[in-house]
């Protein structure tokens, strides 16, 4: 499932960043121990013990290296962890020997956030051989020797196998407890997503509801959405915004921008559809509909779990006939003051309504939609947003004739 894939991709970017935190931490307390075997504490050998803390704060400070100083953002980024995690393990069973087996599990425990079998397979296969390797090398060299394990056939038939198909029985357990959770989280989802598509679908009833209501409107509400949509997309492309705009907020707004017209609901038939000039007292009902709309959201949505959703439909509907200047309603709101996506809203509903034909006049020529929005940079909207707006000229006609066809 896409979005379970999603889940998982974004759980491994946190991963990776809880790993290189854990890993940091472990340095410091290795480093603990290594003043403590200076100070005479511990009596391991200080050319070994010096040499092991060496390689391990490079091995342990490698993952924060390249997650926070490189901002590495790969998929084999996990890999690299959980070697570095394993080699740091041997280097330790080198130096304290086979004594440390509590340390043994540390790969396959950091393998596990990552909630792929895969992962878990080859950090516990090289696991398994560095400290295997690493009680061999022990045994030659002068570090404190197991009294038990006089042969190296003791070491191999009484310290490695054991441990070996220890970590083994540990990292089953490990991916079977990540595959519970894989496959509770596929049933969650499951239930997410069909909870999402009635979400969905009912936006979408409310939205056509409206939209038969005012019948000049057309497919107002798809070509709204589609230029919400790109004017969106191409701000992050270019890094506008970046504390705000991100990839959970444009699919949020692309939800309630159909919800921009729903306060037009409470507005009676023969003012939506007057073919003549409104008068100054049906124009203020007119106005009305994004006060109505707001509430209306509030009222019929404020239950939902999405309460950024929510919170953004309520100020799309509310406010996407405010200014830039100030001179919108309902509140005479300006500049920044006026919810970005409210201001992304107003150059999709404007042009869309001066494009398309009308129960009291035709629709304009292209050419003239775009001036309209040009000439109103910087008193009806955002002269940013417009300067995008019309930088992607070429989508947007392509979006019009599209969804006119």
């Amino acid at each position: 499932m896409e979005e379970e894939h999603g889940i998982l991709n974004e759980n491994e970017k946190q991963a990776n960043v809880i790993v290189a935190k854990v890993m940091r931490i472990t340095f410091y307390i290795f480093t603990l121990v290594y003043l403590l075997n200076v100070v005479g504490i511990f009596v391991i050998n200080d050319v070994i013990m010096t040499g092991a803390y060496i390689g391990s704060g490079c091995l342990l400070m490698l993952p924060t290296v390249i997650v926070k100083g490189l901002k590495v953002d790969s998929g084999y980024v996990k890999y690299i962890n959980i070697a570095s995690a394993a080699l740091f393990v041997t280097l330790i069973s080198i130096a304290l020997t086979y004594h440390v087996v509590v340390i043994y599990v540390y790969p396959i425990a950091i393998a596990s956030l990552y909630f792929s079998k895969l992962v878990n397979t080859v950090a516990t296969s090289i696991t398994v051989v560095g400290v295997s390797i690493a009680q061999i090398i022990a045994f030659y060299i002068d570090t404190p020797q197991d009294d038990n394990f006089t042969e190296l056939y003791d070491v191999i038939i009484y310290g490695i196998i054991p441990r070996a198909l220890a970590l083994t029985a540990m990292a089953v357990i490990f991916t079977m407890l990540c595959s519970r959770t894989v496959a509770l989280l596929s049933k969650l989802m499951e239930v997410v997503e069909e909870k999402s598509r009635y979400h969905k679908e009912m936006v979408m009833g409310f939205a056509t509801l409206v939209e038969n209501k005012d019948g000049s409107t057309g497919g107002h509400i798809k070509r709204t959405t589609a230029y919400v949509k790109l004017l969106s997309k191409e701000l992050i492309a270019r890094g506008y915004y970046k504390d705000v705009l991100t990839k959970e907020y444009v699919e949020n707004l692309c939800m309630a921008a159909p919800m921009h017209d729903i306060g037009k609901i409470s507005v009676p038939d023969v003012i939506l559809q007057k073919t003549g000039k409104l008068t100054a007292e049906e124009f203020a009902i007119i106005k009305l509909h994004a006060e109505s709309g707001g509430k209306i959201i509030k009222e019929t949505f404020g239950h939902l779990e999405n309460e950024q959703y929510t919170h953004m439909a309520y100020e799309v509907a509310r406010y996407h006939h405010e200014k830039w200047n100030g001179k919108g309603y309902p509140e005479g709101l300006i500049k920044n003051e006026i919810p970005l996506c409210a201001r992304i809203m107003a150059i999709a509903d404007v042009f869309d309504a001066v494009s398309e034909k009308r129960c009291y006049r035709d629709a304009m020529p292209l050419e003239k939609c775009f001036n309209i929005i040009k000439e109103g940079s910087g008193q009806d909207f955002d002269p940013l947003l417009v300067e995008v707006f019309l930088d992607i000229r070429e989508k947007v006609e392509q979006v019009h004739k599209d969804i006119n066809r």
